[in-house]
């Protein structure tokens, strides 16, 4: 009888507490004497039961039973921002310089979902203020019709990301929807905010110190609604960026790595959907076009400590394959050899936890027929090509949650015969000298 109501109290006290605390309490109890195992184990049964009715009962979320896991995340972000152009042409044949200057104060929220579900798929969700693909940025004050703070559409929230992923094997895993970009990359290259629309299939798989990976992408660019008209109308394709990148990571020991990812970039249907052929003019000032588009891109990075500060020399080298008729067909066959691009730099610090830092400093030089102007970075150099130039942060958590954060760069037209008309940037026409200044305080959550 004594027994009996020993193991009633102790389930209830059970249930109230920790289970790692119960199982010692449990294990001492039998070694003592006071309870066989049996007992034992009907304690650890009969607290597990009222725990998981407990739990029920006052549990307010309610998951399908295919969810493993479940975890909320993003970040916020405010920003200063000044960024200047010099040179830019207001029309067709004028000569003279005229600046711009852009002085805005920011702010980015972004906030999602991500976890497992039963079978090896996983999922994630998020959504983000801005406009635009390639920013998540909104502007404080907006001159909006309907008065001040008015909640139009710079106060629009977006779906960033929403994709779904299966692990087939412990080396193949798949990928689709609006995603991360899968590809190892550069800014120089790949605008930081933008996440393309498809499928991308990541493999990977080790031999002694290389860790092997082949990422694959098929990304829809641009969705034409139909794709045949009758009447005489031309059909409209859509168009489609095609991904390959083979690489590795190379630990050459504990603090020495070097990763090297070559990768090609490909078009399909470029002339019908991607903005017509490319041909920058002086009055139209926006370029889209992507025909004759072939880029092969090799970033690199070597890791290696100063003392027992993580640092590593990083560079980016890519050419258009097709450069030399992107070039012929946009009016300059006498400039077929501005089709490279290059970037090289240094870091130095982490950024983990309270009193990191980490200083950051690259040259860049992107000609006019070598890149997608379309993804590249609209920070740095304001998503204009013919541009070289440098750019130079430094960054400092405070806290573990908070970053505060320096970025300058400066840049100049590579060839003043040819244009450097942009395509998402903001500042408009021919830009032969760019400056921008961000002073950033990001917190995570």
């Amino acid at each position: 009888m004594k027994n009996r109501i020993l193991i009633a109290v102790l389930a209830a006290t059970f249930a109230l507490n920790s289970v790692y605390a119960n199982d010692a309490i449990l294990d001492a109890l039998v070694k003592k004497g006071v309870l066989n195992q049996q007992e034992a184990n009907q304690i650890r049964e009969q607290a597990d039961r009222d725990l998981a009715q407990t739990t029920e009962m006052y549990n307010k979320v309610k998951v399908s039973s295919w969810v493993n896991s479940l975890q909320f995340f993003g970040d916020g972000r405010l920003r200063y921002e000044w960024r200047a152009g010099q040179g830019n042409f207001a029309g067709t044949g004028k000569q003279a310089v005229d600046n711009q200057d852009l002085n805005r104060f920011r702010y980015r929220l972004r906030f999602g979902v991500k976890g497992e579900f039963t079978d090896n798929f996983s999922y994630g969700l998020r959504l983000e203020t801005g406009q635009k693909g390639n920013s998540s940025n909104s502007t404080m004050g907006p001159g909006l019709v309907g008065g001040p703070w008015n909640k139009a559409t710079t106060d629009l929230i977006a779906v960033g990301q929403i994709w779904a992923q299966y692990k087939a094997t412990d080396w193949l895993t798949l990928v689709g929807g609006k995603m991360e970009n899968p590809f190892v990359n550069t800014l120089m290259v790949w605008d930081g905010d933008l996440n393309p629309e498809g499928f991308a299939e990541k493999f990977t798989f080790k031999t002694g110190n290389v860790d092997w990976f082949l990422n694959l992408g098929q990304f829809m660019y641009t969705a034409n609604t139909a794709n045949f008209f009758t009447g005489g109308a031309a059909a409209a394709n859509d168009v489609w960026m095609f991904g390959v990148q083979a690489g590795g990571k190379w630990q050459i020991n504990k603090s020495l790595s070097l990763q090297i990812a070559p990768t090609l970039y490909a078009y399909a249907n470029a002339y019908d959907g991607g903005g017509g052929n490319y041909t920058p003019t002086l009055t139209g000032g926006n370029i889209t076009g992507i025909n004759d588009l072939m880029v092969f891109d090799v970033p690199v990075e070597f890791a290696f400590p100063i003392g027992k500060i993580p640092a590593k020399i990083f560079g980016d080298f890519a050419t258009n394959l097709s450069g030399d008729q992107r070039a012929r067909d946009a009016g300059f066959s006498q400039y077929t050899d501005q089709k490279y691009a290059y970037q090289v730099g240094l870091e130095i610090g982490a950024k983990k936890k309270k009193g990191d830092w980490q200083l950051k400093g690259y040259w860049q030089h992107q000609e006019l027929f070598a890149l997608d102007q379309n993804i590249s970075d609209s920070d740095i150099f304001d998503s204009h090509l013919n541009m070289e130039g440098f750019v130079a942060s430094g960054q400092y958590m405070p806290t573990d949650f908070l970053t505060l954060m320096v970025t300058y760069a400066h840049a100049a037209a590579i060839k003043n015969d040819l244009p450097t008309l942009y395509s998402a940037g903001d500042l408009k026409g021919n830009v032969r000298n760019y400056d921008l200044l961000q002073v950033d305080m990001v917190w995570k959550f």
